[in-house]
């Protein structure tokens, strides 16, 4: 008798799995920090290291784009907009750690903001590696 979870199957659900869990306690460290940043007005950051993060994922950004085939202008444009939202989604989950670390909410409440964080991760990953064109 063969064991349900093989080759194939067992590989796409530990994918799955892995993906949906980090994608879940990033999306739930990003809300966690927006919530802090929004109700404190307060970064953990100073501008210095926010600018150069986001120079570096310009700079990054600007030299994937290129190697993609996007002319000159498009090129700066697209990669600011790409620099600038992975640097806002860095600084927010940067802020949920420490937003966390400050104001620990009871465990019940963890545990449902991190079930409906993960499940929304799962839905992204599954929205994202989809095969099929309607």
């Amino acid at each position: 008798m063969r064991p349900i979870l093989e080759g194939e199957m067992s590989r796409k659900l530990y994918t799955n799995v892995t993906l949906s869990l980090l994608s879940g306690i990033v999306i739930f460290l990003w809300a966690s920090g927006l919530y802090g940043m929004l109700s404190t007005f307060h970064v953990y950051f100073r501008l210095s290291y926010v600018l150069l993060a986001f120079t570096i994922a310009f700079i990054f950004f600007t030299a994937l784009l290129e190697h993609r085939g996007v002319k000159v202008p498009y090129l700066f444009g697209g990669a600011g907009l790409l620099a600038s939202i992975v640097t806002f989604i860095g600084i927010c989950v940067v802020n949920g750690v420490f937003w966390l670390i400050d104001n620990f909410p009871p465990l019940d409440n963890l545990l449902i903001m991190l079930s409906i964080s993960i499940l929304v991760g799962f839905v992204f990953i599954k929205l994202i590696t989809q095969r099929e064109e309607y």
